[in-house]
């Protein structure tokens, strides 16, 4: 089966990585969501047994209203990184994506950012020499390699928006079932 572009047009969308520290946010969001009667969509639940998650990735990528939490674990994930630069990729950032953001002990700054160019550059290398040893022609690699250069290319772009964007305290807008979130999502 493959879910292709579903008929979500009033779904909201939830761009994250699993992580038990952020399990709670995550559950007040959806029951927010779910008590406005607002639909939603997060890959724990639609992406089904057999289900392509890239297609999922890039449905998402194309979303009217998408919740993005950002965190340091997001910041080092190529399936959230992925779904980024999808979204960055389509345009209309500003108006689609609704940023929570808790980036631990990354700097909000150029060093954060040089910190996370530095991981994907890193990533990028690793998966260079990959390829160079590799008997014949490993298309996954080669899909991984063009993923991580569109995350590095989009890299500034995305920094600028997370940083320049006021995203407020994430603690806020996720109290009394991410009353505040769900309000901007109206």
């Amino acid at each position: 089966r493959n879910i292709g572009m579903r008929s979500r047009v009033n779904t909201v969308y939830i761009s994250y990585k699993h992580d038990d520290n952020y399990r709670g946010a995550i559950e007040a969001i959806k029951q927010g969501l779910n008590n406005s009667g607002i639909q939603l969509s997060i890959n724990e639940t639609d992406i089904g047994y057999r289900e392509n998650i890239v297609e999922y990735e890039e449905e998402i990528g194309q979303a009217d209203r998408v919740i993005m939490f950002v965190t340091p674990l997001y910041l080092k994930s190529i399936g959230c990184m992925y779904e980024m630069a999808q979204l960055f990729n389509n345009g209309r950032v500003i108006d689609r994506v609704f940023p929570l953001v808790d980036m631990g002990s990354i700097c909000r700054n150029g060093d954060g950012l040089d910190e996370i160019k530095s991981y994907w550059k890193g990533e990028k290398d690793k998966c260079a020499d990959r390829i160079k040893c590799e008997v014949g022609r490993s298309q996954f690699q080669l899909n991984y390699l063009k993923k991580v250069e569109n995350i590095i290319n989009l890299l500034d772009t995305f920094w600028e928006y997370i940083v320049n964007v006021n995203t407020g305290d994430y603690n806020d807008l996720i109290e009394n079932n991410a009353a505040k979130l769900v309000a901007e999502l109206h």
